[in-house]
């Protein structure tokens, strides 16, 4: 797998990517019910959507006091279901607790991330006015996605980005 910095400049590191968790437990594919026995009940389930392109439903969990958005999909309404999308952000009063495998957290610093990963900016390319901060590890499909703002990690995000 690769890993991408996108910016209008170019990086590119070849790694071996490993599935990342939250709090070494909270990843993409695990039983909605996980998360429910560690977390309780959501904030706020939205209506389940039935989605042509997959034949299942999906369902948006919300955990408002966390900073956590979790979408997980089911094969029927009310049949068990996993997590597909993860989603933490920097909320306004709320500190959010997730760090990920290699502790990265709401708030580290850009350069921190990309010295954990190792990626480096081919600054022949790189235009800082330009700069999408976003890195992605792995793959679209089965990735992390760490997003900045102001230098610093603003959200982070895990699994199906496809859709």
């Amino acid at each position: 797998m690769t890993c991408f910095l996108l910016t209008s400049g170019y990086a590119q590191k070849e790694s071996v990517f490993v599935q990342d968790t939250l709090n070494r437990w909270l990843t993409y594919n695990i039983p909605g019910q996980t998360v429910v026995d560690s977390l309780g009940i959501p904030d706020l389930m939205s209506e389940f959507e039935h989605w042509e392109s997959d034949g299942n439903y999906h369902q948006q969990w919300d955990y408002f006091s966390l900073g956590l958005s979790l979408w997980v999909v089911s094969d029927t309404i009310g049949s068990t279901s996993k997590v597909e999308y993860i989603k933490i952000t920097d909320e306004p009063l709320i500190t959010s607790t997730f760090v990920t495998t290699k502790g990265i957290r709401i708030g580290t610093p850009k350069k921190q991330v990309l010295d954990i990963y190792d990626v480096h900016i081919d600054k022949t390319y790189d235009v800082p006015h330009k700069v999408q901060n976003q890195l992605l590890i792995g793959n679209l499909y089965e990735g992390t996605i760490f997003n900045f703002h102001e230098d610093k990690v603003f959200t982070i995000e895990m699994g199906y980005f496809s859709e």
